[in-house]
């Protein structure tokens, strides 16, 4: 069962927005982000994988009724791996099983009002197998950014500076 549908992107195409560009490398990450799906950790996985049918879906939240401050994270990456399993029989041996059995419990979760730089800074901190993932933005809404349009996003303003 879905918790919350907050994602208005979901069923959107991509794209680039005046959001995605920053003047500064000091904006709350918020400014960046973009709301999540949040399902249940007892969402069976055919439900969730079904919302990866969006190529605008990067990654689903996942909270924890039991534990009501656990929040983990199933990425498009891991989606794929999972549906894909040992032999390819990934997506039968999913099909009653909880999606808190493949997620990842332990994301990058950061305020939004974290800033951008600090927020690169965490990423790149992480294992090098988890750098990219994505980073959960949590406060009154859930929601996720990507670690390629933090770095754009840097780059950008890095790149305007130099040139000015």
């Amino acid at each position: 069962m879905i918790t919350r549908t907050i994602a208005p992107h979901v069923g959107g195409r991509r794209r680039e927005t005046a959001i995605d560009r920053i003047d500064d490398p000091f904006v709350p990450v918020g400014r960046l982000s973009v709301p999540i799906e949040v399902v249940d950790a007892s969402t069976l996985y055919p439900v969730v994988a079904a919302l990866f049918r969006s190529e605008n879906v990067s990654s689903v939240a996942v909270c924890d009724a039991a534990e009501p401050g656990r929040v983990g994270i199933v990425s498009r990456d891991r989606h794929t791996a999972v549906s894909a399993g040992t032999l390819g029989y990934g997506r039968a041996l999913l099909a009653r099983r909880p999606v808190g059995e493949v997620v990842d419990w332990d994301p990058l979760a950061v305020p939004q009002t974290m800033p951008v730089v600090e927020v690169v800074r965490l990423a790149m901190a992480r294992p090098e197998a988890r750098r990219f993932d994505d980073v959960v933005v949590h406060g009154a809404v859930w929601q996720v950014v990507t670690v390629p349009t933090l770095v754009r996003a840097l780059a950008d303003v890095v790149t305007r500076h130099w040139r000015a």
